[in-house]
């Protein structure tokens, strides 16, 4: 099949970062594997940054495997790949109006796939007419979704997590 077809055909986004072609996809059950283990890589390596070592293993002990493929069946979940390798994931609900994370591999931060998942799932949000997107961020991403165009709406607590609630308005 002719590549453009291909990414036709599965409902695919793609983008080139670097001279390398990512693509944006609908993750499947396959996935579930690499999301959890690519989130423990996310959680230990970037969020321990902001966070206490105690609030990192508090947040570590809850990932995996069986909780992505518990989650898949819950709510939206896109993935980036480069050379068919995992290097980030989004997970969202437009009937809720809120998107749960994204993590991008630390190899491959700065090179704006976070943006491509979130744009991702914002045009799935637009496309339902939804008025506001809504998120807790981590510590880490504050600034991230600051230029995306969120506001800071207040400080909650998940445990030793301290995350920010943060709105996003789409009129």
């Amino acid at each position: 099949m002719i590549p453009a077809l291909a990414v036709a055909a599965r409902n695919l986004k793609s983008a080139m970062v670097d001279n390398t072609e990512i693509i944006i996809r609908k993750a499947e059950m396959d996935d579930a594997k690499a999301i959890a283990e690519l989130h423990k890589k996310v959680v230990t390596e970037i969020n321990s940054e902001s966070y206490s070592p105690e609030a990192i293993e508090e947040w570590a002990k809850d990932i995996s495997e069986e909780n992505v493929l518990y989650q898949l069946q819950n709510s939206d979940w896109i993935i980036a790949e480069a050379d068919d390798k995992l290097v980030g994931f989004g997970q969202y609900s437009v009937a809720d109006g809120e998107i749960y994370q994204i993590n991008v591999d630390p190899n491959f931060l700065k090179k704006k796939i976070g943006k491509k998942l979130y744009d991702y799932m914002e045009s799935k949000f637009r496309g339902a007419v939804r008025e506001k997107i809504s998120l807790n961020a981590t510590l880490n991403a504050v600034g991230f979704y600051q230029k995306l165009g969120f506001v800071e709406i207040q400080e909650i607590h998940m445990g030793l997590i301290k995350m920010i609630k943060m709105e996003k308005s789409l009129r």
